[in-house]
């Protein structure tokens, strides 16, 4: 983006509200984000975020600031876009977004086999949350998303492209390998909360068999998936995982599946996008590439 680093920087901390949100969202440091803010704060001689405890609220400056400045990344967009007809190094540049266990766990493989073919392609990729990734794909600031759930809007196509199973997992040494399903309401269960996928299949899945996650014994629940399975091999509890995240687990028996009687329960990857007559090139390859492989299971 043509705009300067702590532009950059303050546009994404007021969106995401946190300094904490905003390193996730740019993969910085917390340090690197509070020098950024820190510097331009000094150079325009004002405070631009009244600090709150954990919390954060713009000043008056610091909205000024925030309305221009998001005039000048849309400008800035668009006069990336404008160089990108000219220049075939932009043009070769994918933008994309994700949900955390989607992105962390499929689209990585996806995009090496894709730079296979294409390894002048380059990819610029995003974790946002839904409601600030739904605006940047309806904006035109990124090219396309891959979501653990369906996303229902007129201007946007969700293609289905990858089925995982969900796995119930524990500690080899501390649970059987298959339970009924009404004993799984007496199990200690940890809860990922990090994404919505997961929990959508999940809370279908367990109200379907007549087991709504409330009436689960929930014990903790984690944003963080290596804590979570951290947890688990130390015996805290159980939890529900995509099978792709947990293969290297069950591989070198650190973790095992838990077979649920009754009980099955997929997550589905989709590849959103919106309706353009006309997409660039390099996005209509992507789309191609990922139509013709369909991905399978891990």
């Amino acid at each position: 983006m043509i705009l300067d680093k702590k532009m950059q920087v303050f546009l994404a901390v007021a969106e995401a509200g946190s300094f904490s949100r905003a390193t996730r969202q740019l993969s910085l440091s917390q340090s690197v984000i509070s020098f950024h803010i820190d510097a331009l704060e000094r150079e325009l001689g004002t405070n631009l975020f009244r600090r709150q405890g954990r919390t954060i609220a713009l000043t008056p400056e610091g909205e000024l600031l925030y309305q221009e400045g998001k005039k000048l990344a849309e400008e800035a967009r668009r006069l990336e876009d404008v160089f990108a007809e000219q220049s075939a190094s932009i043009a070769q540049r994918l933008y994309l977004a994700g949900d955390a266990l989607t992105c962390a766990f499929t689209l990585p493989w996806t995009l090496a086999a894709f730079q296979e073919t294409y390894p002048e392609v380059r990819f610029t990729y995003q974790h946002l949350d839904r409601d600030t990734l739904l605006e940047k794909l309806l904006g035109g600031h990124l090219d396309m998303a891959l979501l653990g759930y369906p996303v229902q809007h007129r201007k946007l196509t969700a293609q289905e492209c990858f089925r995982d199973e969900i796995l119930l997992v524990a500690a080899p040494d501390k649970a059987p390998d298959r339970i009924a399903l009404d004993e799984l309401r007496h199990q200690p269960l940890l809860w990922i909360t990090n994404d919505r996928g997961l929990e959508l299949s999940l809370t279908q899945a367990l109200s379907g068999a007549g087991l709504p996650p409330k009436d689960l014994k929930i014990l903790m629940e984690v944003e963080d998936l290596p804590i979570v399975k951290t947890f688990v091999r130390a015996g805290v509890g159980l939890v529900f995982l995509p099978r792709l995240t947990v293969a290297d687990e069950l591989r070198f028996e650190l973790l095992k599946a838990v077979a649920v009687e009754g009980l099955a329960v997929e997550r589905t990857t989709y590849l959103v996008y919106g309706r353009k007559k006309q997409q660039r090139e390099v996005v209509t390859r992507f789309l191609d590439f990922v139509q013709k492989r369909r991905w399978t299971k891990a």
